[in-house]
Formats: C-alpha cells, sequence, structure tokens
C-alpha cells in the first residue's frame, strides 16, 4: 500500500500518535533551554560584579508566589514556555495553582538539569520534550505560536519587550522605600504623583474588569491595572522589569543562533496557505486560525536544521566585530563538530550573545537608579552586538540548494527533519494534487519569493518611528539585505 494510498483515519491515527513529539521537535527550534539560562547568567553575574551601583540576587521572586529565579532560568522560560510577562510574573488563577506551582519548580529542576549537563556530561539535554510538555500544557501551544523567535521578528519583539522593561524601570525609579519616605516626604510626594500620571497614560485599565474582581482567584487569570501598579512596593516593580527584560532578552538570545538568522517563518506560512487555498477562498479568520500549521512547522524546521548548522555563519556586527555563530546545541560545541568543548563560562562563542544581554540589563538597572535621564535615546545598545551576514553571495537558497545537492535527492534532504516532523509533513500533505516530495520541491523554488517578501516586510515596519530609532543604521541596513 503506497503512502498516498493510506486511509484518512490511519493517517488521523497516526498524527495522534506522533503529535506530542513533533509538537516538542517543532518547539525545540530555540537554543537549548540551558544554552540560554547560561548567557543570562553570564550577562547577570558579570553585570553585578562590574557595573551595579546597586547589588541584585540573582535569585527573583515571583511577584505573587514564593517561587524564585535566576535571570538565566527567566530567560530560558520566557517565551518558550510561557506566553507573558503577566502569565510568569503573577500568581495563576486557583482551581489551576497547585498543579502550577508544582510546574514551575519541576520547570526550574528541568533548566538546572541541561546546564549540570552541559557543564558536567558535556552533552545537551536534560528532561525530554515530553516531560515538558506534562509539566507546561501551555508549551505544546508555544510550539506552533513562534514567529518572534525568528528573523526580523525576533528584532522587533525585543524593541517590544525591553521597551516595557524600561517603563517598569522607569516606575521603579520613581517608587519611593519607607526609608526614603521617611527621609524626603516632600520629594517622595512629587516622585509619587509623576508615577501615577505615567500611568494613568498608559495603556492599562484603571483596575480590573468586574470578571476579575468578582472571581479573582477562581478561572480568570488575573492581569496587571493601574490599580495594581500604583499599590506595588519598589522592590516588587524592581522585579517587575527584570522579569520583562527577561522576556525581551530570550528573542534578543534567539537573533544569535545560526537557524534563526534569516528563515523567513511568517512567508513560510503564507506560502502553505497559499499551497492549500489557491483560490484564496478562506477567509481571514480561518487563515490566522491556521498560522503555524504542522506543515509550516515541518517546512521552517527544514530550513532551520539547514543553515549554518555545522559550518556556521560567517557574520559581523555593528561594532565590526566579526565571528562565527552556530546552531541550536552547538552554542558549547567545538568548531565544526558538535561535540561539547567542555568550556561554558569562557567559551568564545558565549561572549557576543552574553555582551548583548549585558548591556540590556545595565539599560534596564540604570534607568531603574537613574530615571528618565537614563533612558536610552536612540539605538538600544544590545542591537549593536546583533549579527549579520558578511556574505550576501551565500544566500539562503544557495545554502539549500547545496545541500540537497550533497544529500543526492529530496527524499534525503526531508530526513534533515526529525522523525516526527517528517511523519506530519507526509502525512499532511498527502491528500493534496502533489505527493509530499513535489510539495516540497515547490517550496524549495519558493525561497527566492519568499526572502523577497521577508526584505519588503522589514522595508515597511522598519518605517515605523520606534523601531527605526531603536536599530543601528548599519544593522537596519543589512536586514533590509537579508538573503
Amino acid at each position: 500500500m503506497s503512502y498516498l494510498k493510506c486511509s484518512k483515519t490511519f493517517v488521523t491515527a497516526t498524527l495522534i500518535t506522533v503529535s506530542l513529539g513533533a509538537l516538542c521537535a517543532f518547539n525545540a527550534m530555540a537554543f537549548d533551554a540551558g544554552e540560554h539560562a547560561l548567557i543570562g547568567n553570564t550577562a547577570f553575574a558579570r553585570y553585578m560584579e562590574n557595573g551595579a551601583t546597586s547589588v541584585y540576587p540573582n535569585s527573583i521572586e515571583n511577584l505573587e508566589m514564593d517561587v524564585s529565579y535566576s535571570y538565566g532560568q527567566l530567560m530560558a522560560m520566557s517565551g518558550d514556555m510561557y506566553r507573558s510577562i503577566e502569565e510568569i510574573a503573577l500568581d495563576d488563577a486557583i482551581v489551576m495553582n497547585g498543579f502550577f506551582k508544582r510546574n514551575r519548580g519541576s520547570l526550574k529542576k528541568c533548566v538546572e538539569l541541561e546546564i549540570e549537563n552541559i557543564r558536567t556530561k558535556k552533552v545537551y539535554g536534560g528532561c525530554d520534550d515530553i516531560r515538558f510538555v506534562t509539566k507546561k500544557i501551555r508549551y505544546v501551544s508555544l510550539a506552533h505560536d513562534n514567529y518572534s523567535h525568528f528573523a526580523w521578528h525576533n528584532i522587533t519583539k525585543y524593541i517590544e519587550m525591553h521597551g516595557k522593561a524600561l517603563w517598569f524601570a522607569r516606575l521603579a525609579h520613581l517608587k519611593c522605600t519607607d526609608e526614603q519616605k521617611k527621609q524626603d516626604k516632600k520629594g517622595c510626594k512629587t516622585r509619587t504623583k509623576q508615577l501615577k500620571k505615567l500611568v494613568e497614560d498608559s495603556e492599562y485599565d484603571e483596575r480590573l474588569s468586574r470578571k476579575y474582581r468578582k472571581l479573582p482567584k477562581l478561572f480568570p487569570r488575573k492581569k496587571f491595572s493601574q490599580r495594581y501598579f500604583n499599590n506595588m512596593s519598589k522592590e516588587r516593580m524592581v522585579r517587575l522589569a527584570i522579569f520583562a527584560n527577561a522576556f525581551a532578552d530570550h528573542y534578543l538570545s534567539d537573533a544569535f543562533s545560526a537557524g534563526h538568522l534569516r528563515v523567513p517563518r511568517s512567508q513560510i506560512d503564507s506560502f502553505v496557505l497559499a499551497m492549500e487555498d489557491p483560490e484564496n477562498k478562506k477567509t481571514d479568520k480561518e487563515k490566522e486560525r491556521e498560522k503555524g500549521s504542522a506543515v509550516s512547522g515541518a517546512l521552517t524546521q527544514f530550513l532551520h536544521n539547514n543553515d549554518g548548522t555545522m559550518t556556521g555563519i560567517k557574520v559581523t556586527n555593528s561594532l565590526g566585530d566579526k565571528f562565527v555563530i552556530r546552531s541550536d546545541k552547538q552554542l558549547f560545541a567545538k568548531m565544526g563538530s558538535s561535540e561539547m568543548s567542555g568550556i561554558v563560562e569562557q567559551h568564545p562563542q558565549l561572549k557576543q550573545p552574553s555582551d548583548a544581554i549585558y548591556k540590556s540589563l545595565k539599560e534596564v538597572f540604570d534607568v531603574i537608579e537613574k530615571g528618565d535621564k537614563a533612558m536610552p535615546k536612540g539605538a538600544y545598545a544590545a542591537f549593536y552586538n546583533v549579527p549579520y551576514i558578511i556574505d550576501e553571495k551565500q544566500s539562503l537558497n544557495q545554502v539549500i540548494q547545496d545541500n540537497i545537492e550533497q544529500k543526492g535527492s529530496i527524499k534525503k534532504a526531508i530526513k534533515s527533519m526529525s522523525q516526527e516532523m517528517q511523519w506530519v509533513f507526509k502525512a499532511n500533505t498527502a491528500f493534496g494534487d502533489l505527493d509530499y516530495k513535489q510539495y516540497f520541491s515547490q517550496f524549495i523554488e519558493g525561497i527566492p519569493a519568499m526572502m523577497d517578501d521577508l526584505r519588503q516586510q522589514i522595508e515597511i515596519e522598519s518605517k515605523e518611528s520606534e523601531i527605526k530609532k531603536r536599530i543601528p543604521a548599519k544593522l537596519l541596513t543589512a536586514l533590509k539585505k537579508i538573503n
């Protein structure tokens, strides 16, 4: 029985069997959690040792629960395991409280196990992906909602989240401790008035909506409100700024992974939608629901797994530094090999991402200490370290074509996807006019057009004032030429 003649019932059963594995395999397209955590912890320790005016311990407590995290843990869990600052920083609804409290502790242990394995066993891995799924249900939905981890999207997401962190930092600066209130009552009244004006002019509601007030701990999640910010202590507002910046820095660190440098994530979705709906009969709502489909996930993984995976990609940055970036689970590996080097904090590949995170943290802590006069006026400092490709002739299309040629056939090339993603891709393309190899061939042929669409997207979106202001000119010019 040929694959294409399999019954839909059989394929459905197959999909059910592999769905969890496939979702996990797709979500693994990011720095290993241990890699994120080591980048974050290295940068945080460096700032506290060398640049801190006030020293903050690398143990940041949740705002409403008895749970604390290192900065690296926050970076690792943000975006990949938690969708929003509110979700990780606040308490959970009471019906899930016990489950999720255990969840947070389990996830922290999983991240720490990955760090320990990198350090001592020289291997990547800790808790298997299925355990992550069972410990954090949202991990499954985030697997397909991962635009923000890829080219251009991670840049704009950092701008959004770092901006939030700096806004919280401004509020933290205006807050007075009990001791400050005693020493400068009048000054603290002025600062409180300034803070309330900032909060009042913000996008947040004055207070929680009625359903949140009626059932504050039952089904609905808590959210931030103006009243919540006004009532927070200075110390908790500092923590909130750190929580927000960990989210920003997760996406920032993704920009240092080869497989995230130029994969046209949203354009892949558009390609899949066009293949499934060539006459454009689907409504916008239907198209929105199908974002991040299994097929686009598989195709994304293919590009991600083949761009610079072993050889790395030669890059530069706005400072003129020239270096090589590797793919996920290769940050601490020997160059040209998947073998671990045994070096961690002093590994040369750690320098650029940890420098960027250091600068990102410094901007937040400077605003906490000095207020508006420390607010960045132009480009964010971290972006000066963000890499872009030196050799514009070495296009993604050329890299992929070369890889397929080396492997000898489309069938062999597809095997660079995870086993689960191969099954999902083949099953989901089994009922159209094309078989999976023809579908894949059309995808490969469409890469130049997708890259052209990505460049057009960057050209249009970079005109937005906040985005244009925050990206250094050299980086923005390079992004507009992304190939």
